[in-house]
């Protein structure tokens, strides 16, 4: 019923290796290059498609108002109709899948939610709507030599459930949490659970690694022996891992659990820990020793208030890189810490303990996980902006940018807030201004989700087609030999240290280094590809590497090993035209000297020039190189405007601002526009200047990042520095002048993009 050239297309996507070649793009104010990428090479997919490109030119308001539908309040575009006639043809299966080709031309953030409702007007509701859990099932279903796992998900434990149907059943439980040493406890219970009809829960196997295959014997032994208990069962839980063995996993029953998501799920939770009878207790008249706390307005909605700050920093994560730099695994028991010291210091202190909660609650317990300077940050705002004497003394106080919902209701019996938490939005509807984030922030999560399913699903696709008509090595061998074509030549070394002899700035070091790595790459790059097409060829056997590089260029990836010089997410298309500008950078610097403006996105060590920079000032001013700081000046000009390099420092282009644009009228940051998920960022001068002089005021403190992946590795960080850009003119009540504003909705610079 489909088309395995459109298949092919819908989950791979148009590559376009050079866009001059391809046609301008003729809704370039609206629409991206990417996205034009995909129309243009749509056109050439086969006869349906033939003509589509310029037809979408012609109607362009058309497919602008459904591209936009959703935005202005109407349907999302999954749901319309398609513009024109183009794509009438054919029979309904494949319409319904050449609309869901169009949506992952044009809106990859709907690609989920196209999948969900062709599936289920394909194949069935049931598709898609996950069955219910039910423990108890699952225990009918296994049997002695049957282990039943569980598969952990960050935050979720099973160990309550199986604690709560053994409980139920009466049946003993024994249990032990595997690690060093813990071996001959775990064999002792498996033996008394075989004798005796016991269940056995053997916790984090992929601690055990090693000792997994002993249990394996054991478990594979059961179907042979005569004296197992009727009884017995076998429960283990486990994180993904690929050292699992294959035996024992496919002799059992495997499960997994979600942590419970949405802010009103997450609170639920958190209240479900609360003894409902001594938290009524605070409201008796006489004191009651085995109440809560004995502050009990000030406990119900510092609670509540803590209840929300940890729901946040759980759900917060599903926004990716907007939400945390390194995703953090809070559970329940910070929570329970948490409530436990707000308890004692309410009750200790005469005086309201604000200052020592937040800084315990922020920095010690939930921060004592946080281990990036960015995300400490955002730590800190959020305790600020929820531990206030306003939580406690104004009535309905707004815990979040949301005006309709999330408010500190007031102190009274528990039912009261379990009732008040069910009114939340459902799991799925928490508006992202309850985090202090963008409605873009939703799309770049969406984005995120869907190129995730389209990449799964690729990595199971047999080495088919590669379009109509050809098979996977013809597909492969034609685009090696337009990628070698596109190579540029190395640069000789010996030839650019002689020119620059004389040259003894920093900027020579960083230069020559500069190439020297770009010629690893570069010839790296090339013997690949030349290798591969042998290899194709029959003329050289394929190694594994080369299978790699194969797999690659089939899915439009860049293989692991060229990334060795600087890391990228974009695919290789892309990787492949940002590599020629690069070294186009570097030939135009050796042929005509240093550039007016440089492209700080084309360093493969970008720290390495700034420091460069700062050595100059430093030497020229006669003055330690530590006592220099930073200066952002941001230019008005164009940079074709510049004829003359900078008086300090240097100009500096290629950044993009993500949660947030660059206001070109007022000169200050800015809103982004609904759908503008990075915005392009004018030139900025940086400007050594005396750290005394540096200003903080009326700054927002805007982390720079070489790729989106703002965690990086170790061999790659992707930290560059922070760059302090001018805030919006501060005013009561105008959160845009503020900085925690900007830090919730986690705006920051990137020199590349992952497009």
């Amino acid at each position: 019923k489909i088309i395995p050239e459109e298949f092919t297309f819908f989950l791979r996507g148009g590559v376009v290796l050079d866009r001059k070649a391809r046609g301008a793009n003729p809704c370039n104010e609206w629409l991206s290059e990417e996205a034009w990428d995909n129309i243009s090479e749509l056109d050439k997919l086969n006869q349906v498609f033939a003509g589509f490109s310029s037809a979408f030119e012609q109607q362009s308001s058309e497919w602008q108002e459904w591209y936009q539908s959703d935005m202005k309040g109407g349907e999302p575009p999954e749901k319309l109709d398609l513009p024109g006639e183009l794509l009438s043809q054919g029979s309904d299966y494949e319409k319904k899948f050449r609309k869901m080709m169009i949506v992952r031309c044009l809106r990859p953030d709907r690609v989920n939610y196209a999948v969900t409702n062709y599936v289920s007007s394909i194949m069935g509701e049931q598709y898609v709507q996950p069955p219910s859990f039910d423990l108890s099932e699952t225990f009918n279903a296994s049997k002695t030599f049957m282990p039943v796992i569980f598969v952990l998900s960050p935050g979720s434990d099973p160990t309550q459930m199986l604690n709560d149907l053994a409980r139920e059943r009466k049946i003993k439980l024994a249990q032990v949490a595997l690690g060093q040493g813990q071996a001959p406890i775990a064999e002792r219970l498996f033996t008394e659970g075989v004798r005796d009809g016991n269940w056995v829960l053997l916790a984090n196997c992929h601690l055990s690694i090693r000792w997994l295959p002993v249990l394996e014997n054991m478990v594979m032994a059961l179907r042979e022996r005569k004296d197992v208990h009727p009884g017995f069962r076998l429960w283990l839980s486990s994180d993904p891992t690929p050292k699992f063995p294959i035996a024992l996993l496919q002799s059992s029953i495997k499960i997994t659990t979600e942590p419970p998501r949405g802010l009103r799920s997450i609170m639920q939770r958190m209240y479900n820990f609360i003894p409902e009878d001594k938290f009524n207790k605070m409201d008796s008249k006489k004191p009651q020793s085995d109440a809560l706390c004995n502050k009990p307005i000030a406990y119900k909605s510092l609670l509540f208030a803590l209840t929300f700050f940890h729901a946040v920093l759980v759900e917060r994560k599903k926004f990716l890189t907007l939400g945390w730099n390194i995703p953090y695994a809070f559970n329940d028991s910070d929570f329970l810490v948490c409530d436990n010291l707000l308890r004692y210091y309410l009750n200790e202190q005469d005086q309201m303990p604000l200052e020592a909660l937040k800084y315990l609650i922020a920095q010690a317990l939930y921060g004592g996980r946080v281990t990036d300077e960015i995300d400490r940050r955002l730590l800190g705002v959020y305790i600020e902006q929820y531990f206030t004497m306003s939580t406690i003394s104004v009535k309905n106080f707004h815990l979040s940018q949301d005006r309709t919902h999330y408010r500190v209701p007031v102190p009274a019996k528990y039912d009261s807030y379990i009732n008040y938490i069910k009114t939340l939005p459902p799991p799925g509807g928490d508006p992202p201004e309850a985090f202090g984030q963008h409605p873009n922030a939703d799309i770049t999560m969406q984005q995120e989700g869907a190129k995730l399913l389209l990449d799964t699903v690729m990595s199971l696709q047999p080495r088919s087609s590669g379009g109509e008509g050809s098979s996977s090595e013809d597909f492969v061998l034609n685009l090696a030999k337009q990628l070698e074509d596109r190579v540029p030549p190395l640069f000789n070394l010996e030839k650019v240290e002689k020119k620059f002899a004389h040259d003894q700035s920093p900027l020579k070091t960083v230069l020559l280094q500069e190439i020297e790595r770009y010629n690893v790459i570069l010839a790296l790059v090339e013997k690949s590809l030349k290798d591969l097409q042998m290899g194709i060829k029959g003329l050289i056997v394929i190694s594994a590497d080369l299978e790699v590089v194969f797999d690659c260029l089939l899915q439009n990836k860049v293989p692991p090993s060229w990334k060795s010089g600087y890391y990228s997410l974009k695919p290789l298309a892309s990787w492949m035209t940002d590599l020629i500008e690069r070294i186009k950078q570097f030939a135009v610097w050796i042929a005509k000297g240093a550039p007016k403006v440089f492209w700080l996105s084309g360093f493969t060590f970008p720290n390495g020039f700034l420091t460069a920079l700062l050595q100059t000032s430093a030497r020229a001013n006669g003055v330690p190189i530590d006592s220099l700081g930073w200066e952002f000046l941001v230019s008005k000009e164009e940079e074709k405007a510049i004829q003359v390099p900078a008086k300090d420092g240097a100009y500096i282009k290629g950044f993009f601002l993500e949660g947030a644009q660059w206001d070109l009228e007022n000169w200050h940051l800015e809103e982004p526009m609904p759908m503008q998920l990075y915005a392009q960022m004018p030139i900025i001068n940086f400007k050594p200047i005396d750290q005394k002089k540096v200003k903080e005021k009326g700054f927002y403190s805007c982390p720079c990042y070489r790729y989106p992946i703002r965690t990086g590795t170790r061999e790659n960080p992707s930290y560059v520095l922070n760059v302090r850009l001018k805030l919006p003119p501060a005013a009561p009540g105008f959160l845009k002048g503020t900085s925690d504003f900007w830090i919730k909705r986690g705006t920051a610079l990137l020199l590349s993009l992952a497009t």
